[in-house]
């Protein structure tokens, strides 16, 4: 949560959601967060086949990769040393539905 993307990304999502775990898909309106659209994406968890996988990428993040990266392991993207902590603290969001920081 050092970036002010992430601050403000998290501040709307906390402020939609209210008490809830989460805010619906149908309140989330892509106008009101349109100047960190490019910064965001929405990762998709398949229980099944045990893959985290970007459900969604913005430009800017699909830039720096060269590529879309709609469907592209998320922890593909991390040197293996890392991924152990990138998974936990993905577990911890989507566990907890709080943001984390991995140190």
């Amino acid at each position: 949560m050092r970036h002010k993307t992430s601050k403000k990304l998290f501040t709307y999502w906390n402020n939609l959601r209210g008490d809830r775990f989460a805010p619906d898909r149908r309140e989330i309106e892509p106008s009101d967060i349109r100047d960190i659209l490019g910064d965001t994406f929405i990762l998709e968890i398949d229980r099944h086949f045990r893959t985290i996988s970007f459900r969604l990428a913005g430009t800017r993040l699909c830039n720096i990769h060269g590529r879309e990266l709609k469907g592209v392991g998320f922890l593909g993207l991390w040197d293996e040393i890392d991924n152990l902590a990138i998974f936990e603290a993905v577990k911890q969001v989507y566990n907890n539905g709080k943001a984390c920081t991995i140190s």
